[in-house]
């Protein structure tokens, strides 16, 4: 005789396994989709603490930049103002202080030129006008010191040689130099101006 054998098509997992094996399915997912909400909601809340913090700060930056604006204006105000009172200065008063002390200052250079080298013969050379002032002023002093006038120098201007070396002085050529200076400052000045104006 054949024996005859029937296939169970049934499944004979028992039915506490199958549940256990879609409650863990269940649980996985939930974690995955908990992540991604957590993340997502992470993303979402700083992107918008971002705006927020933006939308805050632009009135702050707008206000400070028109503070910079102002103070800007104003510095320039105040540079214009000074203007006039820095040319009667360069114009009138350094001309005049360098005259009242210009007498003073060829002394001085001699002076030094005497610290240096005490034995030295000295030569001052100055204005044919202002000999007779120099000279006057250095009587006092212990040096062998000889007074020259040259009437091709100008009124502010003095060489002092003495053996060793020679000094030189001109004060009209650093007034000069101080009206180049100012000019080409508020020149310069007046072109950022300008060019602040183009911007506005």
């Amino acid at each position: 005789m054949c024996a005859l054998r029937l296939e169970c098509f049934t499944d004979d997992t028992p039915q506490s396994s199958k549940t256990i094996s879609l409650f863990e399915g269940f649980e996985s997912e939930k974690d995955i989709a908990f992540s991604r909400g957590v993340k997502s909601g992470a993303e979402a809340a700083s992107k918008a603490f971002e705006a927020e913090k933006i939308r805050s700060l632009y009135p702050i930056l707008e206000a400070l930049n028109d503070a910079g604006f102002s103070q800007t204006a104003a510095r320039q105000a105040a540079l214009e103002s000074l203007q006039p009172l820095l040319r009667v200065m360069i114009d009138t008063v350094l001309p005049a202080s360098a005259s009242a002390g210009f007498t003073s200052e060829v002394v001085a250079r001699v002076l030094t030129a005497v610290e240096r080298q005490p034995d030295a013969n000295i030569t001052v050379t100055v204005p044919s006008d202002s000999v007779a002032s120099i000279e006057q002023m250095l009587s006092p002093a212990q040096a062998n010191c000889q007074v020259v006038g040259d009437p091709s120098m100008s009124a502010l201007e003095a060489r002092v040689k003495w053996d060793s070396g020679f000094d030189s002085l001109n004060l009209i050529a650093v007034i000069d130099d101080v009206d180049a200076v100012t000019r080409e400052f508020f020149s310069h000045q007046d072109s950022n101006i300008i060019a602040g104006g183009r911007h506005a």
